[in-house]
Order: structure tokens, then sequence, then C-alpha cells
């Protein structure tokens, strides 16, 4: 099972569908189990994850990777940041790319 399928999700209006939203992995145990982790979901789409990594330099201290099956080389789908705001902003930034390079359309 994927560590994105743990919490079901929950029927979105079509609106809401391409939000994304985070919601904890729940895959923290032992040391790690007050960690921050988070799969990103598009409706019911797990498409990637941002974690906390206590491990490393500050400024390398959030991870964050989009799941895609396939990107233009162009396209950074993973990278370490200082701060949860950067690495949404920087996930929510190589999402847009993708879902127009893939021609995916929003519908309101």
């Amino acid at each position: 099972m994927s560590h994105c399928n743990i919490f079901p999700c929950l029927p979105l209006a079509w609106a809401d569908y391409w939000a994304l939203k985070l919601r904890p992995t729940g895959l923290g145990h032992g040391v790690y189990k007050d960690s921050i982790d988070y799969g990103v979901f598009s409706g019911e789409w797990c498409i990637g994850r941002i974690y906390e990594n206590r491990s490393g330099p500050e400024d390398q201290r959030w991870f964050w990777a989009l799941h895609a099956p396939s990107r233009p080389e162009t396209l950074r789908n993973s990278n370490q940041v200082a701060t949860l705001e950067a690495a949404k902003a920087e996930f929510e930034a190589s999402w847009k790319q993708w879902k127009a390079w893939a021609k995916m359309e929003e519908v309101a």
C-alpha cells in the first residue's frame, strides 16, 4: 500500500478537485513518531509528498517530491528547502508546470 493511500480521500466538489491539500501520512514511528510528513493530494490523487528532514542542514530542512508518471526534463520534481512554506510554493509551481505540459485543464 502506498503511503498516500493510508488516509481515505473524501469526495470533493469538482471545483475543489484541483486544489492541493496536505494530509498527514502517519508514517512516523519510534524516534520519528513526531516527524512532520504529508502526502500532497489533488482531489483523490496523491501526487507527491512533503516532509521535514530533521537530520539535515537548516537550509535543506524540508523535502518535497512531485510524483509525475512522466515529465519534461526541464521540470524539477523534487528539492530540499529551508521552510514548509517554500516547499509548498515550489511544489505548487512544479505541479502547475506539469499540468500545463500534460495539457490538463482545471474545470470550475
